[in-house]
Order: structure tokens, then sequence, then C-alpha cells
């Protein structure tokens, strides 16, 4: 499944994940997901699931069965609604970049854990 490979990069790499960050995320190995891109492996069907979740894409764009391709995840910030808000935002101008991504990474870890315990609760 070529497509599936070349796809499962292409999304990482769009939702601004290394591979080793993705790994961690994904709870599996830096080299079971390098198989997957490289065409060594094929993901079972949850590890699919779960890639398109984090990537924010769909299976059937992964799999090649959808041409719409996906758009980059929006990282763009909103307005300040809370103090809190406020605090995160006025520092984010005084974060490196790579302090930024790390902070990027963790929320959509903490959304892709969301989305993951949803989906158990609903089995």
């Amino acid at each position: 499944m070529k497509i599936l490979s070349q796809r499962l990069r292409e999304a990482r790499e769009k939702a601004g994940l290394k591979q080793i960050e993705a790994s961690k995320l994904l709870g599996i190995s830096n080299g079971t997901l390098s198989g997957y891109e490289r065409e060594y492996r094929d993901p079972d069907t949850d590890s699919l699931h779960k890639m398109a979740e984090l990537y924010g894409v769909s299976v059937d764009w992964l799999l090649g069965k959808s041409t719409t391709s996906p758009s980059k995840k929006d990282t763009s910030l909103p307005e300040p609604m809370s103090e809190q808000d406020t605090v995160m935002f006025r520092n984010w101008k005084r974060m490196t970049e790579e302090e930024k991504q790390e902070a990027l990474n963790v929320i959509h870890y903490i959304l892709y854990r969301k989305n993951t315990d949803n989906g158990n609760a609903n089995q």
C-alpha cells in the first residue's frame, strides 16, 4: 500500500510532528511508525484510526479512498477569553520556536487523549 505510507508521512508532517513525537503520542515505537511510513509494515485498524485522529485526517484519505487533501492544522491563536488565556498568549511571543512547538504538541496530545477517551466510553 504505497499510497498509505506516503499519506501517513504527509499527514504527520502537515500536523507539524516529527516521527519520534508522533510515535510517542500514538504509543508505538519510532521503528514501527517508520515501518508504516516506509512501506515495510501495515498498521492494524486501531493504529490506523489513532493516526487519522492525531493527524486530523480521515482514514479514507490515508487509504487513498478519498482525494480530498487534508488541510494543515490551524495553529493560529484565538483571541484571549480569560485570564489564563491572556497569560498564556502574552508569554507566547517570548517563547522560542522549539518551546512553541513543544507547547503545541502538548495541546495536540491533550485533544487526542480527550477524543480517544470519548471513543472508548462509547464502545
